[in-house]
């Protein structure tokens, strides 16, 4: 385990591997990144659970991370990594949760779960459970589409990144849609 979590520390610091994609998602110009060895610069902003002023159905930032989003559609290495790939759309290197059910309980613990909710603001986590330990998370993009990771993969291990309609995780994996949640990290 401790050489696990070494290897993953290079890989970070170094600059390849894990950082690759949230690289990616940047754009090269994202400050709020952290590194093992140091804290999140003080001026990162973490969205809140309301829409923006004005009613415009999306959450703070949303903008941003929606553009981060879409500069990863078509990259790969995402393979079962969902809530990383949540995390890094909204600038983040991890989620910081064991999994996407983790993640979702832990919204449920503190009152921001939207169960059940169909009409996430625009940046919103959008969970599914899926008969299995992990669940699935996803970052609702507008206009009834998400960005996940796996659904469209030609073959197994490609963690392909797509734009894809909001209800094809249901309807591809046989996954039941929970609810949305603000981008909490």
């Amino acid at each position: 385990m401790i050489a696990k979590v070494a290897l993953a520390g290079a890989l970070l610091v170094s600059g390849v591997g894990l950082v690759a994609p949230l690289a990616m998602a940047a754009g090269g110009s994202d400050t709020c990144i952290a590194t093992p060895t140091e804290a999140m610069p003080n001026d990162c902003k973490t969205p809140g659970d309301t829409p923006a002023p004005g009613g415009t159905g999306e959450l703070p930032d949303a903008p941003g991370a929606v553009a981060r989003a879409l500069r990863l559609v078509g990259s790969h290495g995402y393979y079962q990594l969902c809530a990383r790939l949540a995390a890094n759309i909204w600038g983040r290197p991890r989620a910081g949760y064991y999994s996407a059910a983790e993640q979702w309980q832990q919204m449920v613990a503190l009152g921001k779960a939207h169960r059940n909710d169909v009409r996430p603001p625009v940046g919103a986590l959008v969970f599914w459970a899926t008969g299995g330990p992990y669940g699935h998370v996803a970052v609702y993009i507008g206009g009834g589409r998400i960005v996940s990771n796996d659904i469209n993969d030609r073959f197994p291990g490609e963690g392909g990144v797509y734009d894809v309609a909001f209800g094809l995780i249901e309807t591809r994996w046989g996954a039941t849609y929970l609810g949305w949640a603000p981008p909490i990290y």
